[in-house]
């Protein structure tokens, strides 16, 4: 709408209807990373990464069945040779895409990160480094979720 309202020359009172949508937006990715922040696997991967809060990070948190082994994971988001011709949930490989891009965005502006993300970001061509900081993101998840399931075991053992 920006860039219509640019071009056009015309404003057509849409302005205001932007800047509340924008306004909007931040809100909802404020309240899904409150309701989150709590998430031990949440906050684990967002250790892992070096990252204080990601509304594109607590999404995945949700929606990935991190119950699967991590092949599995791949193949669901086609970080397959073949991308699994085409077969693979799309909409949570391009949140995964998106996060892997504002983590190198914010690794090239010299922004908080892991050193391995900024290893990654600062020694390999663009398109590699997003490529790996996607594969990074889901195994830290991964990681996350079984830390998380080993210590409630460790915490309920079985028995008497």
């Amino acid at each position: 709408m920006k860039q219509w309202i640019k071009s056009d020359g015309y404003d057509y009172e849409l302005k205001d209807a932007v800047k509340l949508m924008e306004k909007d937006k931040k809100d909802v990715g404020k309240r899904i990373v409150e309701i989150l922040s709590n998430d031990a696997i949440y906050r684990e991967a967002c250790r892992m990464l070096g990252v204080k809060d990601s509304v594109e990070l607590a999404i995945l948190t949700v929606e990935l069945p991190l119950h699967l082994p991590i092949t599995r994971l791949k193949g669901l988001l086609g970080y397959t040779p073949n991308k699994n011709e085409g077969r693979y949930d799309h909409r949570l490989r391009s949140h995964t895409a998106r996060f892997a891009v504002n983590l190198y965005i914010n690794t090239k502006k010299n922004l908080n990160a892991s050193d391995k993300v900024a290893e990654i970001a600062n020694h390999l061509p663009r398109k590699k480094a997003i490529y790996r900081l996607e594969l990074m993101t889901l195994k830290a998840l991964r990681k996350a979720y079984v830390l998380m399931i080993s210590n409630q075991i460790s915490d309920n053992p079985t028995g008497r």
